[in-house]
């Protein structure tokens, strides 16, 4: 099992450079990968404290090797883009589950991990911790909160869970525990056709809309501090998710968005 996630990992890598080449887009805007970073890699997170951390992590760590992700993924992209889904998958039956509530902090606004089908918050995420659920008999419970708070909430509540399209990073260890890698992505930049920028010193004396406490908004805080972007008058504009931030772009607020690939992907459609 442990081969077949690498073999996932792998795609999934293999499927970024592929993406950062040719780009992505649909009418006025494009998503390009930006050269010269780091992959970087998701993971579920729970409190280092929690009462039941081991018995949570084993049951991540099981969905994540049992489950074949591609699957998965094109079943809610498929979703989201309102298609009928190419793929079949199996949902679990909580309802008469005894161990109680999982609590699940996360963010709709990243497409296609999570995102709301109508009324419903579904996505990659959700349905991978409902066989999470499924493994520790429990029902899920899940939140739908801005993700820069999710990693305290996940950190100070016993037994709570992030699963938002989480960066495993080892500052995030200090606090958390994160089950194996699930997937892997990189950053991109969504702009106008007539600035397909791969590069971060292109953005240079612009502003960049970011989504709040993610990978994105590190990355450009962090190059504006002591990097590429110092002291070029480039400003970073937080917005409370990816979609909030690409209308702030359709409508002039700022003139680039750096976020994770697949919802840059999914935005740019």
């Amino acid at each position: 099992m442990k081969k077949f996630l690498t073999a996932i990992l792998a795609c999934a890598l293999a499927l970024v450079m592929m993406v950062a080449t040719v780009g992505c887009s649909n009418g006025k805007y494009v998503a390009n990968a930006v050269e010269g970073i780091e992959v970087e890699e998701f993971g579920f997170a729970v409190g280092k404290n929690s009462s039941k951390k081991t018995e949570i992590l084993n049951a991540m760590n099981e969905v994540i090797e049992e489950t074949n992700m591609l699957d998965v993924f094109s079943y809610y992209n498929d979703v989201y883009d309102e298609k009928t889904p190419s793929v079949t998958l199996q949902f679990p039956n909580l309802s008469d589950n005894t161990a109680g509530a999982l609590k699940v902090y996360t963010e709709s606004g990243f497409a296609p991990y999570e995102f709301y089908d109508g009324n419903d918050l579904v996505g990659v995420d959700v349905y991978l911790m409902s066989l999470v659920c499924e493994k520790l008999n429990m029902t899920l419970d899940v939140t739908d909160t801005d993700f820069d708070g999710i990693c305290g909430k996940v950190a100070t509540e016993d037994n709570a869970v992030g699963a938002a399209g989480i960066t495993i990073t080892e500052e995030r260890k200090n606090t958390l525990a994160f089950s194996n890698p699930y997937d892997s992505s990189i950053q991109y930049i969504i702009s106008t056709k007539d600035q397909a920028f791969t590069k971060l010193e292109q953005l240079q004396g612009k502003r960049i809309g970011v989504q709040k406490g993610t990978t994105g908004w590190l990355l450009i805080t962090e190059e504006i501090e002591s990097g590429v972007l110092k002291d070029t008058g480039t400003t970073v504009v937080d917005y409370v998710s990816g979609p909030v931030a690409f209308t702030a772009l359709k409508t002039g607020k700022v003139d680039f968005v750096v976020i994770d690939k697949l919802p840059a992907l999914s935005l740019v459609k």
